[in-house]
Formats: C-alpha cells, structure tokens, sequence
C-alpha cells in the first residue's frame, strides 16, 4: 500500500511538472506569434501565468524553449506521419499519403506562424533556421531518402536530392499560399497539388527504372 501511494504521489507530480511545461510553452508560442523572436523571458512567464523562474526551472534560455516548440511540430507532423505502417506502403499510396500530411501543416496555425517568424527574424537571429533546419527539416527529409533508397520500385540515382525536392515544393505551396497571401492571388487546391506531384514522381520513377 505504501509502495502504491509513493507511485500516485509521483505521477501526481509529473502531471503537474507536465501541466506546468505546457503552460509555458502556449505563453511562448502566443508570445513570439505576437512580439517575433524578440520576446524575451518576461513577456513569455506573463504569457504563460507563471514566474520568470518557474521558465527558467523548465528551459534554460530562449533559444531551448523554440526548439521545444520545433519538437512539438515534429512529433505532430514528420514523427507521427512517418511511421512504419506509412513506411510500408507502395509509392503511390505513400507519397499520395505523404503530401497529404505535409499540405495539413497549412491549417496549424503555429505552425504557420513560426515559419513566419523564422523567415522574418532569421537573418537576425541565425539560430531560429538553424534549428527548424536541424530538428524539423533534417528528419523528415532523411525519412524520406530513406524510403526512396530502399524501395526496390524506385531506382533513383540521388535519394537525398529528390527528397530535398519532393519536401521543398510542399513546403513552397504552403509558404506561397499560406504566408504570401497566394491563396487570394494564385489559388491552387492541395487536390491539384497532389495529384500532379505523384504523376511526376511515378512518371519519373519509371524512367529511372527503363535506364538501369
């Protein structure tokens, strides 16, 4: 029985460790939404309802708490889509499922926000497209080589270069729609997108395969 309490008393307490870190990280999102990467740690602690110190007893600077946010996105959208059901798949299912999930970043709201605010305040702060670049971009982009090398019906001479391709033209439509304002200007469905991205993929697969 004792042994069962100590238990409950310390997943009470992750819980509250947890509830308290979320806490933080919302009032870090909302703030640098609303300032940029100029926030700085007061206006976060007033964002979350907490102690500047309680921020510091979690995340030691600025910087660890934007990449927490990062690893949140990744979880949501790279680690959680690239999975080994996913992984399993034929090409055409995958990268019909692929660009799918990539295209859903464009309803987050944070996620489109963060990426505006890395594109604006990047060359003032170097470190905000060094660690998209190196948590978000890297992973998602070497589970996609990955596939593509090891697939036996792709036979593709550059993996890593067609999944540098493959990822930038989604992440273009989302920038070019979502952040520039062309959804209003230059309107084009995900539908469209999808479809003539997985045309061009498999048209380019079957070539690839004829030449060896």
């Amino acid at each position: 029985m004792q042994y069962d309490c100590i238990t409950m008393q310390s997943i009470t307490s992750e819980q509250r460790q947890n509830k308290q870190r979320e806490k933080i990280l919302a009032g870090a999102m909302r703030a640098f939404l609303t300032y940029g990467y100029a926030a700085n740690m007061d206006t976060i602690a007033q964002e979350g309802g907490v102690a500047k110190q309680t921020v510091y007893t979690y995340f030691k600077d600025k910087e660890s708490l934007f990449s927490a946010l990062i690893d949140r996105l990744l979880d949501r959208f790279v680690t959680a889509g690239m999975g080994a059901e996913l992984m399993a798949q034929e090409p055409p299912v995958f990268f019909r499922v692929l660009t799918q999930i990539a295209l859903q970043r464009m309803d987050d709201p944070e996620y489109v926000g963060l990426i505006r605010v890395i594109i604006a305040e990047s060359a003032r702060f170097p470190e905000l497209s060094e660690t998209y670049l190196n948590r978000l971009v890297r992973p998602g982009v070497d589970s996609l080589a990955y596939y593509i090398r090891e697939n036996p019906n792709l036979r593709f001479s550059d993996p890593e270069a067609l999944a540098r391709i493959i990822h930038g033209a989604l992440v273009n439509f989302m920038i070019s729609q979502e952040i520039l304002n062309g959804k209003f200007m230059m309107p084009m469905s995900r539908e469209r997108i999808t479809a003539s991205l997985l045309e061009l993929i498999l048209f380019a697969a079957e070539q690839a395969k004829q030449a060896r």
